[in-house]
């Protein structure tokens, strides 16, 4: 819909021309036939969407009255546009047949002046259910270049209008008292406050031609894309300051945020990237765009009351909310925020420390940390308030002669956020000091203060030399009134009451803040991790303030100095996931969280089988290392019943065990077994596999020795085809598709044994993970097996990453194709992170095995390992953890499907269980792997808070193996965040 603003108090008048008229006008005047029209929406003109006879698609503005300056200044706007920035996408003017653009018509209602211009297809962004970073950000850049091709237009219109934001605060002040509601008009008044302090400034600003309404009914997108395609109606255009170009539109980039800031943010960032801002530009863009939301508040409630004027109730049902939040922003902080997203810094105001005073509170003060790497809330449900106030008083008694504290910019865990869909960043950073005191304690003044504000927190402004600061005390009945002043050592007040959730108990909250705005504003409590920066700047620390313990030894590392210390000290050969990986301090249930308490959905962590930090499997592993830990080859009862259990989820005649410490010592000692009980070398494997990383499974992983670095299959490898029913040879619906592959094994088994070399095994995960998450076809094992047996070869099932119920249906990978192998090795899922691993064979292969040589392994089966196995096997048992598998499973894969018939993207989706995979690729047809695609998806779904990474012989499927605690909930929040990812990046292109 196109749309025009009318002045500001005025109401649009219509007369508008009848379809049989515009066909008339266009065929007298232009010579075009008219097929098919639509009326538009219009303030003053008439706008009518035009499709002629051969296809081509108009707009037709009529205006009442004579041609008139404005109309030629518009002209003139458009005509320097077409000529000057011929690829930016505004309209242009059609000249009639003879010649003019301005073309006056007579119609039976009266007099007009009809303009013709090209149409621009596209979704204005008023319209989308969500404006992302990148769209906002080249809104932008093409303001930057619309206000550079219009500073070279050297004329400029005769007049100004009522939305020329230099007098918005006339136009306000009309405006205001149509405002019923007194929060309202105060918040008005307290932004225009803003707007007065910069509006002298204005002047002195470069200036030029600027359209200068670039409002979200304005700007047109294309459709299924995140680029501008239409700026539409110069009708505003004017010669001021070109600051304000963009600050009209980031006024309208701020409506409907949750974060306003981060919106204009990215506008003023794309901007300054075409056009390069100066300092002084950047400090008054917030608080002009604050001015054009209360331009626009204001004049659309003034219009609204004397008349039912659609278009101005749906301009207020989003520009008054953003108003409020855009209220609370001080303009400080967001001139801070404005000159780091352009790459300016700024000096820190109040230095590296805070002035020092005298102690706030007597008693002795003991530090509370509540960090997300801290030991206080270890054992405790932090989002449980009873439960943290427990351990809170045990640390503090009654605070008579204790009281806690915690320190300026530190992250809190009892603000964790576990995120769901979107990039929203929780406030998990506390800003300022805390006391943790008791109620009715007496709170001094540290030093000299003037009473600002005691409405919501305490302000007092206070003087250090040259330098004034305030500060904002929260959680203190103060006993005195605005401009009292105060000495050092003065009680301002006492300790208020809690909240009714006690938490923390009664907590005083102490700020030191550079400006006054920021503390009247009030400044948050809690802020974004992103934030910090800026609150660097704007604050100090109250430690030397409030005379606080200085903190003891050095911090902890944060996740640029752990990443940079590990490219240090580590091979360059042991990469981390993600190019900016978080800094994990935590993890709990399905959670994992960072060094900042930001919550991240773990749908990768197949080794954290029953769940991070479960507490039966800390209590018993703590209760064994207090009693006994030692190695295997002493007696010891855990060792004897958790093989005993062990083998009881196994089929016979699997009995005998062999405990390791890892996957790949598994599948070294299941090869090693191999070869020495067959007297052979030779090993069959699937083409793609992953078996470990000692160099004798390196040489059985076609993954590694075939991948990037590899060194080609030993001769005693032999690879057989991947039984992949979606990229294979057979497969995509093919009935008998396991029996066509265990066909090639058998083939393979008949060749080694023609050549004089038998295999001495067949080795094969049940379901294969890093090859791509490859679900077998039903029969595919049980003729493989067959073919190998057959050929005097032993079989032995990696049950390495699948096994212990993950897949749902069976406790064993294997046993969902209905085989038993000679040997099984498995690994992750039995320690729950604790490094446990085992082979299970036959009691006649495990004597042949023993032919004099003793086999020991120091730390395999020790009594803590022992301990924490039996555990993981009664909770996955007792909780019924294979089943829950087999139901979210089946769920989980349900909405992935779901998924794919949205997402082009998505080329299929597979698995069992709680081991599902989701191939993308660029082409359904051809296949074409996605594998730049899988990265990004994986990590801007980091960026929502879930944890998913590309695996496979093409990196392109996404892995999904969370531990087996993971519920319906999850599946929807990893759905919901995928669902995102991929919609914003279709609109991107993926660029």
């Amino acid at each position: 819909m196109y749309s025009t603003d009318t002045a500001p108090g005025s109401e649009g008048t219509e007369g508008p021309l009848t379809p049989a008229e515009v066909a008339r006008v266009l065929h007298d005047e232009y010579g075009l036939d008219v097929a098919e029209q639509k009326e538009l929406g219009g303030e003053v003109d008439q706008n009518r969407w035009i499709r002629t006879s051969t296809g081509d698609e108009f707009l037709l503005k009529a205006s009442m009255g004579d041609v008139d300056d404005a109309m030629r200044w518009q002209e003139r706007v458009l005509a320097h546009l077409a000529t000057d920035a011929p690829d930016l996408p505004v309209p242009r003017l059609i000249p009639a047949t003879s010649g003019a653009t301005l073309v006056p018509v007579v119609s039976g209602d009266g007099r007009y002046v009809a303009r013709l211009l090209t149409w621009l297809p596209g979704t204005m962004i008023a319209e989308l259910e969500e404006q992302p970073e990148t769209l906002l950000t080249e809104l932008g850049r093409v303001a930057a270049r619309l206000t550079q091709s219009l500073g070279r237009l050297d004329s400029k219109p005769s007049q100004s209008h009522a939305w020329d934001l230099r007098t918005a605060h006339v136009v306000v002040d009309e405006a205001l008292p149509f405002v019923e509601d007194g929060d309202d008009r105060e918040l008005v008044a307290r932004v225009m406050g803003w707007f007065e302090r910069v509006r002298p400034r204005l002047a002195g600003l470069p200036a030029g031609v600027v359209h200068q309404d670039l409002n979200d009914f304005n700007v047109l997108v294309e459709s299924g894309t995140e680029r501008i395609n239409g700026i539409l109606d110069v009708a505003d255009a004017l010669h001021t300051a070109r600051v304000t170009e963009v600050a009209v539109a980031v006024a309208y980039a701020m409506l409907r945020k949750a974060d306003p800031l981060s919106a204009a943010a990215a506008v003023v960032r794309g901007f300054h990237s075409v056009a390069p801002l100066s300092e002084d530009e950047i400090a008054v863009i917030f608080p002009l765009a604050a001015a054009r939301l209360c331009l626009n508040a204001t004049v659309w409630t003034r219009r609204t009351s004397s008349s039912d004027h659609a278009y101005g109730r749906s301009r207020m049902q989003y520009t008054w909310p953003a108003l409020r939040k855009v209220a609370r922003i001080a303009p400080s902080f967001a001139e801070v925020s404005l000159r780091a997203a352009c790459g300016f810094s700024t000096p820190r105001t109040l230095g590296e420390a805070s002035p020092a005073g005298r102690p706030a509170v007597a008693e002795a003060l003991i530090e509370v940390d509540l960090s997300p790497a801290g030991d206080l809330l270890d054992d405790v449900d932090w989002s449980d308030a009873g439960a943290v106030a427990s351990v809170v008083d045990a640390l503090l008694g009654d605070r008579t002669t204790r009281v806690g504290f915690t320190r300026h910019l530190a992250p809190s865990l009892l603000w964790s956020a576990q995120r769901a869909t979107g990039p929203a960043e929780p406030a998990t950073v506390q800003l300022g000091s805390a006391l943790l005191a008791r109620v009715g304690s007496a709170v001094g003044l540290p030093v000299a203060g003037e009473v600002v504000s005691v409405a919501g927190p305490a302000v007092l402004r206070h003087a250090a030399g040259a330098v004034t600061y305030w500060t904002s005390w929260w959680g203190v009945d103060v006993s005195h009134q605005p401009g009292d002043r105060l000495d050092a050592g003065d009680q301002l007040g006492t300790v208020a009451a809690p909240p009714e959730k006690p938490g923390l108990g009664a907590v005083v909250q102490v700020q030191v803040l550079a400006t006054e705005d920021l503390a009247v504003a009030p400044p948050p409590r809690r802020v974004r991790v992103s934030e910090v920066p800026a609150w660097q700047v704007l604050t100090a620390d109250p430690e030397r303030f409030l005379g606080l313990p200085a903190r003891a030894g050095g911090r902890r590392l944060d996740g640029e100095g752990v990443a940079a210390l590990r490219d240090r000290r580590l091979a360059r050969s042991q990469r981390a996931y993600y190019r900016r990986p978080p800094n994990f301090v935590r993890g709990r249930g399905v959670w994992l969280y960072d060094e900042y308490g930001r919550g991240y959905l773990d749908a990768i962590n197949n080794v954290t089988h029953v769940g991070h930090a479960n507490p039966r499997i800390v209590d018993v592993a703590t209760a064994q290392m207090k009693k006994l830990n030692t190695n295997s080859r002493f007696l010891y009862e855990g060792i004897a019943t958790y093989t005993e259990r062990l083998v009881s989820t196994l089929p016979a005649p699997l009995e005998v065990v062999f405990l390791v410490c890892t996957g790949s010592e598994a599948n070294d000692l299941a090869l090693r077994m191999a070869r020495q009980v067959t007297g052979r070398t030779d090993v069959m494997v699937i083409d793609g596999a992953y078996h470990g990383n000692t160099a004798a499974v390196m040489g059985i992983s076609p993954n590694r020795y075939k991948g990037p670095g590899g060194r080609g299959a030993p001769p005693t490898t032999h690879e057989v085809v991947r039984p992949d029913v979606y990229r294979g040879p057979h497969g995509r619906g093919e009935p008998d598709a396991g029996r066509l592959y265990a066909a090639d094994v058998a083939a393979v088994a008949r060749r080694l044994v023609d050549e004089g070399r038998p295999p001495a095994a067949f080795i094969a995960e049940s379901l294969m993970g890093t090859a791509g998450n490859i679900v077998f076809p039903d029969g595919y094992l049980r003729g493989a097996f067959e073919a190998v047996r057959a050929a005097g070869g032993l079989c032995i099932s990696d049950e390495v990453q699948v096994g212990v119920g993950r897949l749902g249906s069976h406790f064993w990978g294997f046993q969902v194709q209905d085989v038993v192998p000679d040997i099984v090795t498995m690994g992750k899922p039995l320690g729950n992170g604790h490094p446990i691993a085992a082979v299970v064979t036959t009691r006649e292969i495990a004597d042949a095995f023993d032919d004099g040589v003793k086999y020991f392994n120091t730390f395999g089966g020790n009594p803590v390992s022992c301990a924490i196995g039996t555990t993981v096997l009664d909770i996955v048992q007792g909780d019924g953890l294979q089943e829950r598998a087999a139901e979210v499973g089946a769920y989980f894969l349900q909405s992935l499907r779901d998924l794919k018939a949205r997402h082009e993207l998505i080329g299929d989706v597979r698995g069992r269980g709680l081991y599902l995979g989701v191939e993308l690729v660029r082409n359904r047809d051809t296949l074409e792997p996605a594998a730049r695609e899988a990265m990004a998806v994986s990590e801007r779904i980091k960026d929502t808070g879930v944890v998913v990474y590309p695996t496979g012989a093409h990196d392109n499927v996404l892995k999904i193996k969370p531990p087996m605690i993971f519920g319906p909930e999850h599946v929807d929040i990893f759905t919901g965040a995928l669902d995102q990812v991929l919609t914003r990046g279709r609109a991107e292109g993926w660029n």
